[in-house]
């Protein structure tokens, strides 16, 4: 029997053209990396998987929230699953509506990052679809793994 892993971290990564800003949590809420941009690039990535190598934790320990906006996160989602790593994929209204509730008005990619993160540790994310490049959608983002290696 596979055994199970236990998710100990999650990360909020708020999505722009040429950066992104990323956030991460315990599961107690204590912020162990404050946001943080990085930029939209394969450098960028680099830079981002040698901090989320540094928390000692394995991809599989590590929660992931992916605002779906546009295109702009779908090179970064590719490089996510290919290391490994839980993704979701959550609505933008759903974030907006989360920061809402929460009197979060300020609408910056430092607040929106830990906003997501947080939003993951609430349980009340709904996990949205994205629009493919053909016209249709993508798997649900919970349902977003990792390939098969083969």
């Amino acid at each position: 029997m596979p055994e199970q892993v236990v998710t100990t971290h999650v990360m909020g990564i708020d999505i722009g053209m040429e950066s992104c800003t990323m956030a991460c949590l315990t599961m107690d809420k204590r912020q162990v990396i404050k946001s943080t941009p990085f930029a939209n690039t394969l450098q960028g990535f680099d830079w981002l998987f040698e901090r989320l190598e540094g928390l000692g934790v394995t991809p599989q320990e590590l929660l992931v929230g992916l605002e779906a906006t546009s295109r702009y996160g779908e090179n970064l989602l590719q490089a996510l699953l290919k290391r490994g790593y839980q993704v979701c994929l959550l609505h933008p209204a759903q974030m907006h509506a989360f920061a809402q509730q929460r009197g979060l008005r300020a609408k910056t990619g430092r607040l929106d990052a830990v906003t997501i993160a947080r939003a993951l540790l609430s349980g009340e994310a709904r996990f949205g679809y994205v629009r493919s490049r053909a016209g249709g959608h993508l798997p649900r983002a919970d349902a977003v793994t990792a390939p098969a290696q083969r």
